[in-house]
């Protein structure tokens, strides 16, 4: 018993001696009930106001170049977000960047954001949390020196192993060494209690070990560099609307730092930006206006069918666009695209025209032979009406309202309609015939003073003025050439 309170005691010094706080060691003991974990013991965290800075992320490009990131990127796809900041590198003033992925070289980036997180855990949490493990040790240490059960002091001992083998990989291999030095003492402790007990099993534990990152950080940049690395991502930029944004972005934040930043850089770089800037805009103009011009010329030909017109606007656009410098793909595919939609929409309105022109002469000789059927039930319509309101016509003119419909039907009759006007052709008929039914219908309600007769006259001319209006409609429409829907 005196050699294992002598073991425990002096791995009680050796952990003071890594760091433990005083409060921890000076603190009475308390035997730990059996089956029981030995509490962790409580440490007060570090004043964040004395804290370091909280270290910038860096997104890595190919070619070595590091841009500032304030926080950590985001990738989406094929895309990488992140905030710049455009002065100062801990200011308030960011700009969102959205690069290609493949401007990055993840390897580097990924490593650098590693050593990132280890600083700033190491500048917030990392001695606190060191100094909680340490006094969780002592704590189980202390238990072990006053439990009197052999058995149960192994108990304490392997878990608190366990516990301490595991922390390196959840806290970034903080303070590595020290680990391993408690590491060192507890299987000490442990294989000295085991021969104690008269233990012959041996436990193997294997825990994989975790290196601090070893990429150093950069220091801050200045805010000149700050502001290059702005334009650095206007140009690796491949969307025109963010290279502008971030153009403009930087241009204004030269104009408001202009007395703080160096008078050459300054000049050359805010000369540099204008250009860049105006450059930008100007080739955003060209490309609209190329867009205006072209559109409007194929949306017209489209409508005439003119399949030639519309293959010149997509050459204009073709050559326009070489000529500009290729400089807005994406544009370009979206114009394209519409006017391709054009050119399939000019050529079937081609296709059905042509067809259209094939029908022509049977169309035009159609309408010449309906004429004269026409011009009576456009002459006899104003009856129609009568008889739909029952306001008459007189009772005297009845009988030869009815025949004059009955020839109009015989008209129709001996009238071969095109295929394509049946249907109109049809709808002119029914109408012919209803209007002839109203009118006999009429001259009985008005014989026997039939109101509900009268009614069903009136029925009839209803649907002897639809039938004539509809036909009359899809006669016209079919007799024009056809147009792009």
């Amino acid at each position: 018993m005196d050699k294992q309170r002598r073991i425990t005691t002096a791995a009680i010094f050796a952990l003071l001696a890594i760091g433990v706080p005083a409060t921890v060691a000076a603190r009475p003991q308390t035997p730990v009930p059996a089956g029981e974990t030995p509490a962790p013991s409580r440490t007060v965290a570090p004043n964040p106001d004395a804290a370091p800075s909280r270290p910038l992320y860096r997104v890595i490009l190919n070619d070595g170049t590091a841009l500032i990131a304030y926080g950590e990127f985001t990738r989406v796809g094929d895309r990488v977000v992140f905030s710049m900041p455009l002065d100062s590198p801990r200011g308030d003033r960011l700009q969102l960047v959205n690069l290609p992925a493949s401007e990055v070289n993840w390897e580097s980036t990924q490593e650098y954001t590693l050593a990132a997180r280890y600083a700033q855990y190491v500048s917030t949490r990392g001695e606190a949390d060191f100094a909680a493990l340490t006094g969780e040790v002592a704590s189980a240490l202390g238990a072990m020196a006053l439990a009197k059960d052999p058995a149960r002091k192994l108990q304490i001992a392997e878990q608190t192993r366990r516990i301490v083998s595991a922390w390196p990989m959840a806290h970034y291999g903080y303070r590595g060494a020290d680990v391993d030095e408690i590491l060192s003492l507890l299987d000490g402790t442990i294989s000295d209690l085991r021969g104690s007990a008269g233990i012959r099993r041996f436990d193997f534990s294997l825990v994989a070990t975790i290196a601090p990152p070893t990429m150093p950080l950069l220091p801050d940049p200045t805010p000149s560099q700050a502001i290059d690395q702005v334009i650095l991502a206007a140009r690796l930029s491949d969307v025109p609307a963010e290279r502008i944004t971030l153009l403009r972005s930087a241009l204004t934040t030269i104009d408001q730092k202009r007395r703080t930043l160096p008078r050459e850089w300054l000049r050359h770089t805010r000369t540099s930006v204008q250009k860049m800037l105006d450059a930008e805009l100007q080739t955003e103009r060209r490309y609209g206006e190329l867009s205006r011009s072209t559109v409007a010329k194929a949306v017209a030909a489209s409508e005439t069918g003119d399949v030639r017109a519309v293959e010149d606007a997509i050459a204009t656009v073709r050559t326009r666009d070489r000529v500009l410098g290729e400089k807005r793909p994406d544009h370009v595919a979206g114009l394209m695209g519409m006017l391709q939609e054009r050119l399939d929409s000019a050529r079937r309105l081609r296709l059905v025209r042509d067809q259209w022109e094939g029908k022509v002469g049977a169309i035009r000789a159609y309408r010449s032979a309906l004429s004269a059927p026409l011009d009576r039930l456009d002459r006899l319509r104003p009856r129609l009406e009568d008889v739909k309101s029952l306001a008459g016509p007189d009772v005297a003119t009845l009988p030869d309202l009815a025949h004059r419909f009955e020839l109009v039907v015989r008209q129709l009759i001996a009238i071969t309609p095109p295929p394509d006007m049946a249907a109109a052709h049809s709808s002119l008929r029914s109408a012919a015939e209803l209007g002839q039914q109203a009118m006999r219908i009429r001259e009985r309600a008005a014989v026997k003073a039939d109101v509900s007769a009268a009614w069903d006259a009136s029925a009839a001319a209803a649907g002897a003025i639809m039938m004539l209006t509809q036909a009359r409609l899809q006669i016209d429409e079919l007799s024009r050439p056809p147009e792009l829907r």
